[in-house]
């Protein structure tokens, strides 16, 4: 069972608003307060702009090596991709994205709101390793498996860390096709 781009957006929305909303609340009902505003806020920030960076940067290589054809739906591969920060982590875009939440938290200052975009980052990168390796098992078959005993799920080693946060690769040309394999 795949589940569709609706269904994420619709859950990544409902997550930002628990962060958003839920938190505060979380901190009247336990009388938290975040005894350093400023440099949560600043923390926040750094990490929002590595989360958007790293997730602009693997959403281009999805982009460039893992779609057969222009033609595809918007957020859809059809190609196993293995290059650049998919060399070394098979899921560089989770591990960003679930970041975000906590990003959210900090840059509110909300105790609350931070542990709740914790928890939200533990649940993001669990469903990565369920629901994603399922669908990709179900898209690539013996191809995904092979990956999948040579590469990590997650990789926050510094060489990693720096292919997804470098250069994003230029957007083939018309009619150009790019090899997926490393």
């Amino acid at each position: 069972m795949r589940v569709s781009n609706r269904v994420r957006a619709l859950t990544w929305l409902v997550m930002v608003l628990l962060v958003a909303a839920g938190g505060p609340l979380l901190d009247r009902w336990l009388g938290l307060r975040c005894p350093w505003p400023l440099p949560c806020r600043v923390l926040g920030l750094a990490l929002l702009a590595l989360v958007l960076r790293g997730a602009a940067v693997t959403g281009r290589y999805l982009a460039v090596y893992g779609r057969s054809s222009p033609r595809l739906p918007r957020g859809e591969v059809d190609r196993l991709v293995t290059v650049g920060p998919y060399s070394c982590m098979r899921h560089p875009m989770h591990f960003f994205l679930a970041w975000f939440p906590l990003s959210l938290g900090l840059i509110e200052a909300s105790p609350g709101a931070a542990a709740i975009g914790l928890a939200e980052a533990i649940l993001v990168l669990l469903l990565a390793v369920t629901v994603d390796e399922r669908e990709s098992i179900e898209k690539f078959g013996e191809a995904y498996l092979e990956y999948r005993r040579r590469v990590p799920a997650f990789n926050p080693s510094p060489r990693c860390l720096a292919k997804a946060l470098g250069p994003r690769p230029p957007k083939p040309r018309h009619g150009e096709e790019r090899e997926s394999d490393s």
